[in-house]
């Protein structure tokens, strides 16, 4: 595997380092570039983004228009929790700001963001309030998966048990609170933090690093913020859902990794097997989704 990259030198370390992971994403990738620049006039910032072997004009795109980026090509698709280790690796910044591609920062989302990390001294991360194209709030926040929540979730009965669900049913969206596990599509990093937690976990390929890394920001004694005030436009499973059948499988394997890691010694025999059919069940239901969108959007 070869990496080329374009390297941008500061006289001094800029406050954030945005680590954008790519692949095919050039016309949607150009907002999200566009977006940094507009809400960081006055914060000293850079940009690292890992392109994933793109063959759209992604890479050129960002040359020509963007050429104080920090341009790490990849020879294939690594998926998401390699190059953001990456570009993490390459950041100057005092803090990391993990950002999709399809994620649009809006006026005055960083330094809302910034202002929440700095008054809690105790804070790792802070997560924004995300929205939809359509302007609908969208539920980015989740508690940390169980075997419990989980089956709730599959059942179908977060409404009926809304403080014991995974996703959170209880909780608007609208109001600051301290989350265990908020989307990586845009999160805030303090850089001690990342220091003390580690790297994300490269046994999950694409799904559940990101909560796997919660769990451990956690674990540490960090707390992890939702801001509200901070907002983004999230145009979800932009690069996911030209994955096709990999993004099932990739998800699957990632929840599964997730309980072997954490849950293993507090899961019991039966408990793996009705696991084991719920991952098959996503899979089944991420088909029927292709066929029928409206069935499961989260938009509708």
């Amino acid at each position: 595997m070869n990496a080329s990259s374009t390297i941008q030198r500061f006289e001094t370390a800029p406050r954030i380092s945005f680590l954008i992971v790519n692949w095919n994403g050039s016309k949607i990738l150009h907002q999200c570039l566009s977006a940094i620049e507009k809400t960081c006039q006055d914060i000293s910032y850079e940009i690292i983004v890992v392109d994933n072997g793109s063959t759209d004009n992604s890479v050129a795109s960002v040359r020509r228009q963007f050429p104080s980026v920090k341009l790490i090509c990849l020879e294939g698709n690594h998926y998401f929790t390699y190059p953001n280790n990456l570009a993490a690796r390459q950041a100057t910044g005092e803090h990391l700001f993990f950002l999709n591609n399809d994620a649009i920062l809006q006026p005055d989302c960083v330094s809302q963001m910034l202002h929440s990390l700095e008054i809690h001294g105790d804070v790792g991360a802070v997560a924004p309030q995300l929205r939809y194209p359509n302007g609908r709030i969208q539920p980015s926040c989740r508690r940390l998966p169980t075997f419990s929540n989980l089956l709730l979730s599959g059942l179908r009965l977060d409404k009926v048990f809304p403080r014991r669900s995974w996703k959170m049913m209880n909780w608007d969206h609208t109001t600051p609170k301290y989350v265990e596990q908020p989307m990586m599509s845009a999160l805030l990093v303090r850089g001690q933090s990342w220091r003390s937690i580690g790297e994300l976990d490269e046994l999950f390929a694409l799904y559940f690093s990101d909560v796997d890394w919660c769990r451990r920001a956690l674990e540490t004694g960090w707390k992890i913020m939702f801001e509200p005030k901070a907002q983004a436009i999230h145009y979800e499973a932009w690069t996911g859902k030209k994955l096709g059948v990999r993004q099932a499988v990739l998800s699957a394997k990632g929840l599964y990794r997730y309980f072997r890691k954490h849950h293993v010694k507090s899961v019991l025999s039966w408990q793996w097997s009705v696991l084991t059919l719920l991952v098959c069940g996503l899979v089944c239901l991420w088909g029927v989704c292709q066929f029928f969108p409206s069935y499961g959007s989260r938009e509708g």
